[in-house]
């Protein structure tokens, strides 16, 4: 399965505005960028069945953008294990999908870049950064947890937009 990681966009700051981690919506220039990704990642042939995303409001809008530009026909999927920091949580619901070709999952720092790092070493703190928007591509060979992908390529915002 191929198994592709992407940090939700560019979301606007803590503050009065959004007082709450959850409410906080992508800022303009994240719904752009990520727009302008889309472009990128079906230039590097991203081939996704499924996506499963956050509920939580900047991926969920990451996702509908990347599932519109794509033109995916499976609706989106939400998964609370991806809101709630639990590798462990992440990495079940994986399991689920593993007979899919591709799946795309959508979320947060810091437990997509723990989710790279267990997934293809072992352990979790093998540092990544995975920036907003950043895409990385996994492809896992097994339907074991720990060390059962490889990491076939990472990209940061900046090269995917240059990509498309």
């Amino acid at each position: 399965m191929d198994l592709y990681i992407l940090r939700h966009g560019k979301a606007e700051p803590y503050g009065q505005a959004y007082p709450s981690d959850h409410l906080r919506p992508l800022m303009e220039k994240g719904k752009k960028r990520t727009k302008r990704s889309v472009k990128g990642m079906k230039a590097v042939d991203v081939n996704v069945d499924l996506i499963v995303s956050s509920p939580i409001l900047r991926a969920r809008q990451t996702a509908e953008i990347v599932h519109d530009g794509l033109g995916l026909k499976k609706p989106i999927e939400y998964s609370d294990s991806l809101a709630s920091g639990s590798v462990t949580g992440v990495m079940s619901a994986i399991q689920a999908y593993y007979s899919s070709d591709g799946v795309m999952l959508v979320g947060h720092e810091p437990t997509l870049s723990e989710l790279i790092s267990t997934m293809s070493s072992g352990m979790y703190h093998v540092a990544f950064n995975l920036k907003p928007g950043g895409l990385c591509k996994l492809r896992v060979d097994t339907a074991r947890i720990a060390q059962s992908a490889t990491i076939e390529w990472f990209v940061t915002p900046k090269q995917l937009v240059a990509m498309g």
